[in-house]
């Protein structure tokens, strides 16, 4: 016999990223007490304006007063930490610290985190940053599930390929190396059953893989093969690359931590050699259907944009 949970106060951390731009669309008309919590003024009004049914929270959540507060009176958390960040680690224990001390006194019951695929990759500084956060999470008594998404299909560029005549897809790293990519609403679906579902999800990790190995080069042929024009994949110089990728982390005044830069540059270097893949079984399970497939993804987003 199943429980509806709906009425229970579910917490959604980094609710204006790119993880809950499909997650809250799912919830937003089924979950009662839908509290969602953001880091900018900006991304506050936005969401306030978007769901005005929700309740939209600003915080940070290094701080262990704000994760206390938006923590208060919630049963079930989904934990996205900040991304590349380097302080990821203490704010990941800092929240679980502030669910612990509200499974004590309140009503807490389940902690969702979303990781990264193979957390065990030490040579990846945000990737052994969530590896600490998983075994904390683990040792902290509270029940936990631990979603681990690869990289994000949605990320990859459809529009602005369609447009010019002659579409160029600068690539940071080699091309051919493969991945696992992990689509947002496959992603979505699946958080969606662990908080419907609440307790047959308890002390579980779980991959999130959409799609079997796959290269940034047979993306674009995909793409080149729908649009019915060739793509160039000219490959960037590293330190290019990286300046490139540290510009959408840098503050006010333009720069990194050197966490950061760090974590940037060898990520870059590993994605040259290794690249990151998993299975897709793990993802159909969860979410009751195949999962979205390369091709299906960017027809779909193709028939998306021609329409907008």
């Amino acid at each position: 016999m199943s429980v509806d949970y709906k009425n229970d106060v579910l917490l959604l951390t980094c609710a204006s990223g790119k993880q809950c731009s499909r997650l809250i669309p799912l919830l937003y008309n089924t979950w009662k007490q839908l509290r969602l919590a953001v880091n900018t003024t900006s991304s506050e009004e936005l969401l306030k304006t978007k769901y005005p049914n929700a309740t939209v929270v600003r915080a940070d959540m290094s701080r262990i007063d704000d994760a206390r507060r938006i923590l208060s009176g919630v049963t079930t958390v989904l934990y996205i930490g900040p991304s590349l960040h380097s302080h990821e680690t203490e704010i990941g224990y800092t929240m679980i610290d502030a669910a612990r001390h509200e499974s004590r006194h309140g009503t807490f019951k389940h902690f969702v985190y979303s990781s990264v695929l193979h957390p065990q990759i030490r040579k990846l500084m945000n990737h052994d940053c969530k590896r600490y956060v998983e075994e904390y999470l683990i040792e902290s008594g509270l029940n936990y599930t631990i979603v681990q998404p690869s990289h994000i299909l949605d990320q990859f560029p459809v529009e602005k390929l369609l447009q010019p005549e002659e579409p160029v897809f600068p690539a940071r790293f080699d091309p051919q190396v493969t991945f696992s990519f992990t689509a947002l609403q496959d992603l979505a679906e699946a958080f969606a059953g662990i908080f419907n579902e609440r307790e047959k999800h308890y002390l579980a990790e779980y991959t999130a893989c959409s799609t079997g190995p796959t290269s940034y080069a047979d993306l674009i042929a995909m793409l080149s093969g729908e649009i019915g024009k060739p793509i160039q994949i000219p490959e960037k110089g590293y330190f290019e690359s990286a300046d490139q990728f540290q510009s959408m982390f840098a503050g006010k005044e333009g720069d990194v931590p050197p966490g950061t830069r760090d974590a940037i540059h060898r990520l870059l270097l590993y994605y040259n050699f290794y690249g990151i893949k998993g299975n897709t079984n793990v993802l159909e399970w969860l979410i009751g259907r195949k999962p979205t497939t390369v091709e299906n993804f960017l027809r779909q987003k193709i028939l998306e944009i021609r329409n907008s």
